[in-house]
């Protein structure tokens, strides 16, 4: 069996990064890289994707994190994170992030910092009435307790995610258990199924498109990446939610996950290549 091994910038809050940029969207990440060439790459080649990174601390004494996905022969893939500078995230960012935002913010955020952090800045985001957005991954990081995700506008888990956070087997059953630990809205990222949302904004499942797949990889974030983007723009959750999907669509059809995040117009270009739905 041949191998084939690529080294690329990622990272999940990254990744949801560039998609936003690459949308349009005025964007600005806050986190922490270490003091190595992995920290240096992450940082210029997100600046080249336009995201703004005066707010990336650099780690004197962590590596930068860092992940390894392996890619099947059907385009799914497994991944293994080793967290480094990332699980140094704490006050400091919270102070940056505090002076960021303001109202109309969108704050999206994921479980690749300490979870303590995570829920800190969707407190400050609800505080400073932004739109907060949590990608609840990896949902090993979670612990789950009553009003968890009060401060979470969007809860966007995938089909995995969802039914282990849960306890659930049904999807759907999964997603209105969800809400009761606090998210205004589920939404459910499924793959090749489509997505789905439950809470203060509803949708049934929506198919999801027909294309090609090649790798799997960085879909999800470019699903948030595009979702986050459209809510800044003002979009409805409607228009938002079709306009993440078409981005996570685009993203399959090509190798890696930063690189083969599609830009609005491409985005936009492809669902007006698509019937009409309804």
């Amino acid at each position: 069996m041949a191998v084939d091994s690529i080294a690329n910038a990622g990272g999940k809050g990254a990744n949801q990064a560039v998609q936003a940029a690459r949308m349009g969207a005025k964007t600005i990440f806050v986190g922490r890289v270490g003091a190595d060439p992995f920290g240096r790459q992450l940082i210029e080649t997100l600046c080249a994707y336009g995201v703004g990174m005066n707010c990336v601390a650099v780690d004197q004494t962590s590596p930068s994190g860092m992940a390894v996905v392996i890619v099947e022969d059907d385009g799914s893939n497994r991944i293994v994170v080793v967290p480094g500078a990332n699980g140094a995230v704490g006050e400091a960012e919270l102070k940056m992030l505090d002076d960021l935002l303001e109202p109309g913010s969108v704050l999206s955020l994921q479980c690749e910092i300490p979870f303590g952090i995570v829920r800190e800045a969707a407190r400050c985001g609800r505080r400073k009435g932004a739109t907060v957005l949590l990608d609840p991954s990896p949902a090993q990081a979670i612990v789950l307790s009553p009003g968890v995700f009060d401060n979470v506008d969007y809860l966007m888990p995938n089909e995995g995610e969802a039914c282990a956070l849960s306890g659930e087997r049904d999807v759907f059953a999964a997603a209105r258990t969800l809400l009761r630990f606090g998210a205004r809205t589920v939404v459910v990222k499924m793959g090749e199924k489509g997505a789905m949302a439950v809470g203060a904004y509803e949708s049934s499942p929506v198919s999801a498109f027909n294309v090609a797949v090649q790798d799997t990889t960085g879909a999800g974030d470019s699903f948030q990446g595009a979702f986050a983007a459209s809510l800044d723009y003002g979009y409805d959750p409607e228009r938002a939610l079709r306009r993440a999907m078409a981005a996570g669509a685009l993203t399959v059809t090509k190798l890696g996950a930063q690189q083969a995040m599609p830009s609005g117009s491409e985005v936009d270009a492809f669902l007006q290549s698509q019937p009409c739905k309804g």
